[in-house]
């Protein structure tokens, strides 16, 4: 029974933490910003830079919802790549997934060097007073 009642109260814990720790939903109309890191083999760095920054000149020449679409390599880790981008709102970013360009540069040539990926969605907390202003 004590079990229980401990399990029990990690848990009321753990949600009332996370509860508090959340933030509000974004709307549809909020920009829309991810992080993405990859990491690939070192015989593969230079043909994947190549790759992403074909995609960011296609990106920024192409899509005007795009605000900033930044290839950046890691100075510790030369394997490693992020890319920041951030768009004027998720129908912005849909947009940018379904193009042409992104199929070709990214699902068919860049994915198959991948040695692992990630996605982190951002909120940006210069556009997200509400953040600051919240009582906790």
């Amino acid at each position: 029974m004590k079990k229980q009642v401990v399990l029990f109260c990690m848990i009321l814990c753990v949600a009332l933490v996370a509860n508090i720790s959340s933030a509000p939903a974004q709307d549809a109309e909020d920009p829309y910003v991810i992080i993405v890191e990859f990491t690939f083999d070192e015989k593969d760095v230079d043909k994947a830079i190549d790759l992403l920054l074909d995609m960011q000149t296609q990106t920024l020449e192409n899509e005007e919802g795009c605000l900033i679409y930044d290839v950046l390599l890691s100075e510790d880790d030369p394997s490693r790549i992020f890319i920041y981008e951030s768009y004027e709102n998720e129908v912005a970013f849909k947009v940018h997934e379904s193009s042409d360009y992104f199929k070709t540069i990214v699902s068919k040539q860049l994915t198959p060097l991948v040695k692992e990926s990630k996605v982190t969605k951002v909120v940006p907390l210069s556009q997200e007073e509400s953040f600051i202003d919240e009582e906790v």
